[in-house]
C-alpha cells in the first residue's frame, strides 16, 4: 500500500485507437460508462485490457482534450481514469474529473491525477480557470481538491449532476 504522505507517480495515457475501439465496442463497457458505474468500468477494463498495461502508448505530456487512462508509472497497473470534460469555454474555463478504481482508492492516485491535469492546464494559454465539481458534502474528492490548491467557491446547479460544490484554481 502506498504511503498517504507520498503521492504515487502516475502517467496519463491516451490509448491507441484500436484499443479504444475494442473497449467502446464492448456492449457492457458502453453500458457501464453511460450509467457511470465506475466499479463495473474498472472491472471491464481489467477483463478487456488486463490489469497491467502491456501495450506501450506514449505518456501524455502536453494538453489533449478528453479522457485518459491512468497508470502507476512503476508497476504499469491501470489505477483509474481522468479527463478534461471538454475544451475550454469562451471564458477560458475547463472542467476536470478523475476516478480511482476501487481497489486503488486511498493511495493518493486521485491527488496525482488532479495535479497532472492542473499542470497540463497551466501550460495552455486557452485556459484561464480550471473547475471541478463534487457532491455537496465533505469527502475524499473535496480533500483531493484542497490538497492540489483548488478553492471552494460555492454550490451550483450542474445540468447533468444537479446540486454540486464548485471548486476553482
Amino acid at each position: 500500500m502506498q504511503s498517504m504522505e507520498k503521492e504515487p507517480r502516475v502517467e496519463l495515457i491516451q490509448l491507441e485507437p484500436s484499443i479504444e475501439e475494442s473497449l467502446s465496442s464492448h456492449p457492457d463497457y458502453f453500458s457501464a460508462m453511460m450509467e457511470e458505474d465506475w466499479s463495473r468500468v474498472a472491472e471491464l477494463v481489467g477483463q478487456i485490457l488486463g490489469r497491467t498495461l502491456t501495450v506501450t502508448p506514449a505518456s501524455v505530456d502536453e494538453l489533449q482534450w478528453g479522457g485518459y487512462f491512468v497508470v502507476n508509472a512503476e508497476t504499469r497497473e491501470i489505477v483509474g481514469s481522468c479527463a478534461f470534460k471538454g475544451p475550454p469555454s469562451k471564458e477560458g474555463r475547463v472542467e476536470i474529473a478523475y476516478f480511482t478504481y476501487p481497489e486503488f482508492e486511498g493511495n493518493g492516485y486521485a491527488t496525482s491525477m488532479a495535479r497532472k491535469l492542473l499542470a497540463l492546464a497551466a501550460g495552455s494559454e486557452a485556459i484561464q480557470t480550471v473547475i471541478a465539481h463534487t457532491q455537496p458534502e465533505a469527502s475524499a474528492s473535496t480533500r483531493v481538491l484542497e490538497k492540489v490548491g483548488m478553492q471552494f467557491v460555492g454550490e451550483v446547479e450542474d445540468p447533468e449532476d444537479g446540486d454540486v460544490w464548485r471548486w476553482e484554481n
